[in-house]
């Protein structure tokens, strides 16, 4: 194992903008395969750990309480629900 020292780093919240910054070498993130398939298979991107798994955070969903969801909101909480 060979360990190193990061330096300055950045903050972003849009994960588009995070692979941007990766594209034009700024800097390197852990980003979803989804989002990033295409660049590994063209080589725009390196993956630098390939055996590294990251910890699972939760996720919440935060919304108002009402007498009845709207179906969009219900149906979205489905969703997060059923992937995580």
């Amino acid at each position: 194992m060979v360990g190193f020292e990061i330096g300055q780093h950045f903050t972003m919240n849009s994960a588009r903008a995070v692979k941007n910054a990766c594209l034009t070498g700024y800097g390197y993130s852990l980003l979803p395969d989804f989002m990033i398939a295409k660049d590994l298979a063209e080589n725009r991107l390196v993956q630098l750990l390939p055996n590294y798994q990251p910890v699972d955070q939760p996720i919440y969903a935060f919304y108002p309480q009402r007498r009845h969801t709207p179906q969009k909101v219900r149906v979205f909480i489905d969703y997060l629900t059923e992937i995580f």
